[in-house]
């Protein structure tokens, strides 16, 4: 009886509402489209002037690590090297002048020997021979003979200061002086031939004086370091 009584006296389950149920079992209807899903955002490191060569030091390995540490720090080494300096040319301008100062020198010599009254630079005689002359017996107060040996010395230093500087750039100064005082030498030795009126001036020297102009020409407007 105690059962039943309990049965009995039981409350009733309460009712769900109808609408409630009914929302409860619709369907949920596809999507027309695919459904765009909130994207998730990942940071990435980018590494600037990397090649695809270029290794990430992204390693756990301590050893592996410091390997490729050595290996890039002997390529930096390499790259770091200077290039060797190029080497320097022979100054054009500076050969051009010892060769003129050589010709002037080839015109004293051989007018002593080949073609005296041509080349010759006063009287038809070459020189050499002047040059020899007045050391013989000297005459002081002769400023042609003295301004023809100055142009011989003149010419002897140009070719020495062209050679020193040939491995610079244009002339030195050295050798622009001496082409300078050897123009200069030769102006005077013609100019007292000419007011002397003793001696005729000969076409070696006035082809002197004329390569003395070039050498100066050449020397003065070359381009220096």
């Amino acid at each position: 009886m105690a059962k039943k009584y309990d049965a009995v006296n039981q409350p009733a389950p309460a009712e769900i509402p109808e609408a409630d149920n009914k929302k409860k079992n619709v369907p949920v209807s596809s999507p027309v489209r695919p459904v765009q899903l909130t994207p998730i955002v990942q940071p990435i490191a980018f590494v600037p002037y990397s090649t695809q060569e270029q290794p990430l030091f992204m390693y756990d390995d301590e050893d592996v690590y410091e390997d490729d540490v050595a290996e890039d720090e002997y390529y930096d080494e390499e790259e770091a090297v200077v290039a060797a300096p190029a080497k320097k040319k022979a100054s054009a301008a500076a050969i051009v002048v010892a060769l003129f100062s050589l010709i002037i020198l080839g015109i004293y010599v051989i007018a002593k020997w080949v073609a005296a009254e041509y080349i010759g630079l006063i009287d038809g005689v070459g020189g050499l021979d002047i040059i020899i002359n007045f050391f013989g017996a000297p005459e002081w107060t002769d400023i042609t003979t003295l301004a023809i040996i100055l142009v011989a010395v003149f010419a002897v230093l140009t070719l020495i200061g062209a050679l020193v500087g040939v491995m610079r750039k244009g002339v030195n100064l050295f050798a622009k002086i001496m082409s300078a005082l050897a123009l200069v030498a030769a102006l005077v030795a013609i100019l007292m031939a000419v007011i002397g009126g003793d001696a005729s001036v000969g076409y070696g020297l006035y082809g002197v004086a004329v390569i003395c102009l070039i050498n100066v020409l050449i020397s003065w407007l070359a381009a220096n370091e």
